[in-house]
């Protein structure tokens, strides 16, 4: 089936897992272990990605610190920093995809769980218009995935029928509510599933 639309995941797909590296500095500048920032961290992500402020974000993850107001300020800004650096690591053959697509006349979008932090440091590096007609993003709509309200926020600013758009995500459970929708899906597990996704859309002309 010809394809109208490729809409890809950002997390772990347009850009590589999420540094190591950065984690280490993240919880250095908590004073943390890294396993119980980690805990932190996460626990209150889904609520960050939704639309929490980020100053309130990192004080639950930071909660207990013994700080004065302009510590905490400065901490929250280098830690705003580091964990945007953190999810920067960008993944270029599957921005090329992307563009490629685009190019020859298919739709093209972003659809992502994520705070406004990142997204905004990703659209001040890259020249998002060059390869993604529309970016969707959980904390800019009010809803996340895998919660079908926004699949179709998605399809309708697209523009496309479900049944002709690609969803790329790396958690099956995004997939999975896609697929309900009638998306076409593919599961993108790491380097191996590049060439998987050049070779699914090279014979899938956009449909125009």
């Amino acid at each position: 089936m010809a394809l109208d639309a490729l809409i890809l995941d950002f997390g772990e797909v347009l850009v590589f897992p999420q540094d190591p590296a950065g984690i280490e500095r993240m919880a250095g500048l908590a004073h943390l272990p890294i396993a119980e920032f980690s805990r932190r961290y996460w626990a209150h992500r889904d609520a960050y990605d939704a639309g929490l402020p980020v100053d309130e974000y990192w004080r639950r993850v930071i909660d207990g610190a013994d700080l004065v107001p302009d510590d905490e300020l400065r901490l929250i800004s280098e830690l705003t920093r580091a964990d945007c650096d953190s999810w920067t690591l960008y993944r270029e053959e599957v921005w090329d995809v992307a563009a490629a697509f685009k190019a020859a006349g298919g739709r093209t979008a972003i659809l992502s769980n994520g705070p406004p932090e990142v997204i905004g440091h990703v659209r001040t590096e890259r020249e998002v218009s060059r390869y993604f007609d529309v970016v969707i993003v959980s904390c800019e709509v009010g809803c996340a995935k895998p919660n079908p309200a926004i699949y179709r926020i998605c399809l309708d600013r697209l523009g496309v029928a479900p049944e002709s758009a690609l969803f790329v995500d790396d958690r099956v459970v995004n997939l999975d509510a896609a697929g309900r929708l009638g998306l076409q899906t593919l599961h993108f597990a790491g380097d191996a599933s590049v060439p998987t996704l050049q070779a699914r859309l090279r014979p899938l002309a956009p449909n125009r």
